[in-house]
């Protein structure tokens, strides 16, 4: 992948993984979140589309490494020390 960040247009669910992992690392929480969307829209279709177990098994994994990731980004985004909010 080369180029700016922005301007990748990644080509299979690894590579979106790849790159929310990239936004993520930078602090582009939203970037990110939608990056891992993608992952998992594009693991769920070539799912859909393939009977290789050895495939399904990559693509199963990418999805639910992706999925995870989401829930850490929005308990990142999330988080609130309430010991700050109440001196």
């Amino acid at each position: 992948m080369s180029g700016t960040i922005e301007n990748i247009k990644p080509g299979s669910a690894v590579e979106w993984y790849d790159l929310g992992c990239l936004f993520r690392r930078r602090g582009e929480f939203g970037q990110a979140v939608n990056a891992f969307r993608a992952a998992i829209e594009e693991a769920r279709e070539r799912m859909r589309n393939t009977d290789d177990a050895a495939v399904l098994e990559e693509l199963s994994a990418v999805k639910e490494k992706a999925e995870t990731s989401i829930g850490l980004v929005l308990r990142i985004t999330g988080f609130v020390n309430k010991d700050l909010m109440n001196p």
